[in-house]
């Protein structure tokens, strides 16, 4: 059975970075096994974030969707950041 989560109202900050992580994950053969490691952790925090944003939501809980949008962005960050030094590695 496939998770699917649908779409969320997401800033055009967000956007750019999921982009720019599917763009980068042409690199993930440069990765470490450690490094592969935590990508696939985070991808799964990632999507237990989406879907706690997603309820936050529908449940009208502002704090909990800003707590959860704050989460979404450092796992984000901390993704891209792997990604990109093994974009350097691979040039």
């Amino acid at each position: 059975m496939k998770l699917v989560i649908p779409p969320v109202r997401s800033s055009v900050k967000q956007q750019a970075r999921l982009w720019r992580s599917k763009r980068m994950g042409q690199h993930r053969e440069f990765l470490t096994p450690e490094e592969r490691a935590r990508i696939m952790a985070l991808q799964d925090l990632l999507i237990e974030r989406f879907v706690e944003h997603r309820e936050a939501v529908a449940e009208g809980q502002e704090e909990r969707v800003r707590t959860a949008e704050a989460e979404i962005d450092r796992l984000l960050r901390e993704k891209e950041e792997i990604e990109k030094w093994a974009a350097v590695g691979s040039t």
